[in-house]
């Protein structure tokens, strides 16, 4: 039975290299005037030990998993100040991970700090600068964010395909409300292996995407055949509201979401790994020496099964899927 039990920890981490599932609450209230309100200004200097303790327990105790954060932010037009991009975040990385929380790291900000502003080359440097210092610790990147305000689809997929020369971890794009972001241009998601969506309509009124629009343009991001996180949909995470909807979207195919939910699966039962297909195989393989199984193979996907057909299993889809199975026979 340990060795069943090792087996279904190599797999689920398998699947899981990726993040499905990803859980986290990056607005938390008035941005502007509330310091503590985003998560993204959390690696600020002008932030103390106590207010990020403060952070990371209310962060915790709304169910996350993940953390999404600035690593740089030079303009300073929100109350959570600015982001040195020369700053030392090792530490604080490695203790957000000691807490629970795995960093989503944000290589440049809204278009209000100007950080876009420099040449392509200097956007290359900043990557590369920061997957050297980072990549132990990050669960992820996302290019920037509301791209589409800023760049090109040209110019953000060659920014996401020079992060992914340089790391094995996955790279997400985030634009502005709407598939496609404001020009309705889905080419920007090109080279992404994560959509994390804006849905909009939530800076205002009850502070929360309504529901029908955001389910609609969830399945139309879906649509594109690349996992969706549901990134942004509401202005207070911690919020019932908030947390409804997050739950609405996890049970629509959503693979994760960025403000609130009170559900635990989202995504993870069906987990496509776009950067981890190698390692499924190696964990096919592990699964079956433990279970005392047979590997076949078909054309479109690998399989462990038991000898009597019963018990637990595993199957590889060629496409990075990987599913745990437990068949009985009564």
């Amino acid at each position: 039975m340990k060795a069943i039990a090792l087996a279904i920890a190599l797999l689920c981490g398998s699947a899981q290299a990726g993040i499905h599932g990803v859980r986290s609450s990056f607005l938390l209230g008035d941005i502007w005037r509330d310091k503590l309100s985003t998560s993204l200004l959390y690696l600020s200097d002008s932030w103390s030990a106590a207010e990020r303790q403060s952070h990371r327990d209310r962060l915790l105790n709304n169910g996350d998993t993940h953390i999404d954060l600035y690593v740089k932010a030079t303009r300073g037009h929100l109350a959570g100040g600015t982001v040195n991009p020369d700053g030392d975040f090792l530490f604080r990385l490695r203790e957000l991970r000691a807490s629970g929380l795995e960093p989503v790291l944000w290589l440049i900000p809204e278009s209000k700090n100007k950080d876009h502003e420099v040449p392509m080359a200097n956007h290359l440097a900043f990557i590369d600068k920061t997957v050297n210092d980072y990549d132990k610790e990050a669960s992820a990147y996302v290019v920037c964010l509301e791209c589409d305000e800023m760049f090109s689809s040209a110019e953000v997929n060659q920014m996401v395909r020079h992060a992914k020369s340089r790391t094995n971890k996955p790279i997400a794009v985030h634009l502005a409300p709407g598939v496609g972001g404001f020009k309705g241009d889905t080419s920007y998601y090109a080279e992404a292996d994560y959509i994390f969506l804006q849905f909009g309509d939530h800076l205002t009124g009850d502070y929360v995407a309504d529901t029908a629009m955001a389910v609609a343009m969830l399945k139309e991001a879906l649509k594109l055949g690349k996992p969706v996180v549901a990134n942004e949909y509401s202005l207070y995470s911690e919020s019932a509201q908030a947390k409804a909807l997050g739950d609405r979207l996890c049970a629509e195919g959503a693979v994760g979401t960025g403000n609130g939910r009170t559900v635990s699966f989202c995504g993870q039962q069906r987990a496509s790994v776009p950067t981890a297909h190698g390692s499924a195989s190696i964990v096919i393989g592990i699964v079956a020496l433990a279970l005392g199984a047979t590997v076949y193979m078909q054309n479109d996907y690998s399989s462990v099964r038991t000898s009597n057909e019963e018990g637990l299993g595993a199957r590889y889809d060629t496409d990075g899927t990987v599913f745990l199975t437990y068949r009985i026979r009564w």
